[in-house]
């Protein structure tokens, strides 16, 4: 019996060592513009829009698994690579993040206060603010002293948290299942209607669950993991399998409340901050605080994900390429990117620098629309660079691509191409 139990636990444990990367992205990959995209999707076109989600996850599938085998047919980490397609496409890589996430931040610090008000408000004016810097402060503090593996292991459980809220939200929400089906399987495009142009919603929704530059994340979270030789390969696949299959999960069970929530009574979402209220209107005291609890998981998760990706990109990419450093040859050589001098740099520049949001009255409206419709608008340059660094036999020999799976880049490179000509229109004419 003892054996038995033994035996368990080790399986587990092995189950758990395959765990990570996947997880971590997943939830640093669904954050408040999914939420309020795919809200404004459901409460205006119900559940036609769907598909798209499947359509997106799938492109993105295809993106991610080309650049982590890049990385463990060679060895190298995502950035050393793009280094080998363009000498300048490094310093889009440091710049870009550095500018996006930043503008990231200052919505996401007002929303984790907005959100955990909601759910649980404090005997005080200052509610939302207290909660805002608590849970950034937490936050940071994970990332900060804990690094990769204390993000991994936090992760799982906040998966489980996070995917339970959508998923009793869903149901609360009496969804029709027919139309479910149909909105997955029979693909269409619904006319102009809504606060906000089809088109942009379109655009928003593919940029959300397709991404942009930050889909070189979970290469590098594969690199920082220690997966580095083709010995992971199976193991990297089943991980990425999974974490594809929980945003497409997550992302159709927001559509899927608010279509059985909020498209019956014509209630539209306009702000991201009156999500859970409006919920709360239709759902009762249950949704409101299943909605508001999914937020803040959703930017929390948002917040230690994203930053803690995006630094050790940027952090290889300053001791790598803008200033060199002997450092660099202990991050290849096994510790990764989080030991670099500069990695904690960047932590703090994510985390302390957009809080003086604080001091503004700026509002998470529009923007969250153009968030994303941008990362449609980077997509292309993303796809292009990973296309030609993974179908380069020379680095990858056996592990260069295949046809098929050229072809389905250049069909995303393409579709990638033409919402991103759309998205420059609608983000014009919105204005």
């Amino acid at each position: 019996m003892a054996h038995s139990a033994n035996s368990s636990g080790a399986t587990l444990a092995a189950r758990a060592a395959t765990w990570g990367p996947g997880v971590i992205f997943a939830l640093s990959a669904v954050g408040p513009q999914d939420f309020i995209t795919n809200s404004i999707a459901g409460s205006t076109h119900g559940y036609s829009l769907i598909w798209l989600l499947v359509v997106a996850v799938a492109a993105r599938y295809v993106i991610l698994e080309a650049s982590s085998r890049y990385v463990i047919a060679t060895g190298e980490s995502i950035v050393a690579g793009c280094k080998r397609v363009n000498r300048s496409l490094p310093w889009l890589l440091f710049v870009a993040p550095l500018v996006k996430r930043h503008f990231a931040g200052l919505s996401q610090a007002l929303l984790l206060g907005v959100a955990a008000h909601v759910a649980l408000p404090l005997p005080t004016p200052h509610s939302a603010t207290v909660w805002s810097l608590v849970s950034w402060t937490l936050g940071f503090g994970l990332i900060y002293w804990g690094r990769y593996r204390w993000i991994e292991r936090f992760s799982q459980g906040m998966a489980v948290f996070f995917g339970a809220c959508l998923a009793l939200a869903a149901i609360l929400a009496k969804p029709q299942p027919a139309a479910v089906f149909e909105g997955i399987f029979l693909p269409s495009l619904p006319d102009n209607a809504g606060v906000y142009g089809s088109t942009l919603v379109i655009v928003a929704v593919l940029g959300g669950a397709a991404g942009s530059f930050s889909n070189l994340r979970y290469a590098a979270f594969v690199h920082e993991k220690g997966w580095r030789d083709p010995s992971h390969m199976r193991s990297q696949r089943s991980d990425l399998l999974a974490s594809m299959f929980g945003i497409l999960l997550m992302l159709t069970a927001i559509q899927i409340a608010a279509a059985g929530a909020l498209r019956p009574g014509g209630l539209q979402v306009e702000r991201v901050e009156d999500l859970a209220p409006i919920f709360g209107l239709v759902l009762g005291d249950a949704g409101r605080i299943l909605l508001a609890a999914g937020l803040w998981s959703a930017v929390f998760n948002n917040h230690v994900g994203a930053t803690a990706g995006y630094s050790l990109m940027l952090a290889e990419t300053y001791h790598r390429f803008i200033r060199p450093s002997s450092a660099i040859g202990e991050q290849e050589t096994g510790r990764g990117a989080a030991y670099l001098p500069s990695y904690r740099w960047f932590l703090a520049y994510f985390c302390l620098g957009p809080l003086y949001v604080f001091f503004t009255d700026w509002k998470p409206v529009w923007l969250v629309l153009v968030n994303s419709a941008v990362g449609v608008i980077m997509l292309p340059a993303m796809i292009m660079a990973v296309l030609r660094l993974t179908a380069d036999k020379r680095l990858l020999g056996d592990y260069a691509n295949g046809p098929a799976t050229n072809a389905a880049l250049g069909i995303t490179l393409a579709a990638a191409l033409y919402l991103a000509g759309q998205g420059v229109f609608e983000l014009f004419a919105a204005r």
